[in-house]
């Protein structure tokens, strides 16, 4: 592993650890982006439940917290 991949994976691991920290019960929505800054997946995390759940785009998230949390 190159020193920037390392750097990229420390950067996932620490947003991973401050929306952990920051967010208590709240349901966590976050994106990943590639090396060129293009978002290459979003992911969802409801505390409460344990559900998690990720998708392509922010669409087809929008549409599951919607499911879930707006019947």
């Amino acid at each position: 592993m190159n020193k920037f991949n390392f750097l990229l994976n420390l950067q996932k691991y620490w947003q991973h650890f401050v929306i952990w920290m920051a967010s208590g019960s709240d349901l966590q929505v976050w994106h990943e982006s590639d090396w060129r800054g293009n978002i290459s997946s979003w992911h969802a995390y409801d505390p409460m439940t344990g559900s998690s759940a990720c998708f392509g785009s922010e669409e087809e998230m929008r549409i599951w917290i919607d499911k879930c949390y707006y019947r």
